[in-house]
């Protein structure tokens, strides 16, 4: 028996800076220092006015040597575009339409294009208005901190939950990496798993949603992509690996996907693996199989080796150690007939045509390479 502590969920933080205290202060100033476009420090007088400054104009600041007195603050994520990026950027408008951000109506936004935000208006490293669609050059500084009230970057289960599902929630949590290591939500992730979700019930289900379930026997090829993801599956959970649980999950999907898999033999088990991950969805797909609930009471699935076993292999064909052409051949199949079957084959022709075979070289399930 072992404790198992799960790592801490964190949460993108977004930085802005501003002109006086640490904390944010009730701080103004007479004057706006910007960059024009030629880098060159710029001072536009202003009548006691907070400043706002882009997390890269800061930097530039910074390499120049002055202006110490511009502290981060953090910022409510919801008013940030590309959150998480190099390129996150704060939208102004959303912004100054918060009340809890009031103390800064009236403030100067000074943006990384040599220009600045006032009032609604844009105006040029001269300090004349000019006209500006956008303000996607305020840049936000981006970090991974502890979700936390008192820097905005809390995420609420209850809005993932209306949006996506109860089940979204769970195996993005799960996807997001190893159980014991803490790890960074991003929202952006979310509709990865959610897409998942559409085409497992796509594997149910016909284009106009009408229940598509067939009785036929099941191919080899789909045997084998049950039976490797019940193997992986059934690993996994025994050593709490449940990120990698669900990218075997979505490389099943879209296997069967590919396969047009839509066998009752198939959807059956794959419903019973997924149902510890994703309950909800589950106990509706195995209703719709036909089952009465819970699919909580049925038997996990045995895996069975024989279904993985590979018959054939891909042999890539060389002549004189160039790749040429790859040939599938039985892979218990000898030597001796290993050389007829590729000195026979119409594709070797053209490498062969008015040339002595000088030797065949076969490395079983590896390579052919035939000297000419």
């Amino acid at each position: 028996k072992k404790l198992i502590n799960q790592g801490m969920i964190q949460g993108v933080s977004e930085k802005i800076y501003v002109y006086g205290s640490k904390e944010g202060g009730q701080s103004f100033t007479n004057s706006v220092h910007l960059f024009d476009n030629s880098g060159k420090v710029v001072d536009i007088p202003f009548n006691n006015v907070r400043v706002l400054m882009s997390s890269d104009n800061y930097k530039k600041f910074i390499e120049k040597g002055g202006l110490y007195t511009y502290n981060p603050i953090n910022i409510d994520i919801i008013h940030v575009k590309d959150k998480g990026t190099e390129n996150s950027y704060l939208d102004i408008h959303s912004f100054l339409n918060d009340d809890k951000y009031n103390e800064f109506k009236n403030a100067v936004f000074v943006t990384n294009d040599g220009g600045f935000w006032f009032n609604g208006k844009y105006y040029n490293s001269n300090g004349e208005p000019i006209e500006k669609s956008g303000h996607s050059a305020f840049i936000t500084s981006s970090e991974i901190e502890k979700m936390s009230k008192s820097k905005y970057n809390i995420v609420n289960p209850d809005d993932i939950i209306e949006k996506y599902g109860a089940d979204t929630l769970r195996i993005y949590e799960m996807f997001l990496g190893p159980l014991e290591q803490s790890k960074p939500w991003d929202t952006n992730g979310i509709d990865g798993v959610f897409k998942f979700f559409r085409k497992t019930w796509r594997l149910f289900h016909d284009y106009n949603g009408k229940v598509n379930i067939s009785g036929e026997n099941p191919t080899k090829d789909e045997l084998k992509t049950l039976h490797k993801t019940i193997k992986k599956i059934k690993h996994d959970i025994e050593h709490f690996s449940f990120n990698t649980s669900i990218s075997a999950f979505m490389i099943c999907v879209n296997e069967l996907g590919n396969l047009k898999c839509n066998k009752k033999a198939i959807l059956e088990p794959f419903t019973i693996i997924l149902s510890p991950f994703a309950p909800h969805i589950a106990e509706e797909l195995w209703k719709t199989l036909g089952n009465k609930p819970s699919v909580v009471n049925t038997k996990f699935p045995e895996f069975k080796e024989e279904y993985l076993a590979e018959n054939t292999f891909e042999y890539p064909v060389s002549f004189n150690g160039k790749m040429r052409f790859k040939l599938e051949l039985p892979v218990d199949m000898p030597k001796d007939d290993i050389e007829k079957a590729v000195l026979a084959e119409e594709k070797a022709q053209k490498y062969i045509a008015g040339k002595q075979v000088r030797k065949v070289i076969v490395v079983p399930k590896k390579i052919i390479n035939v000297v000419v």
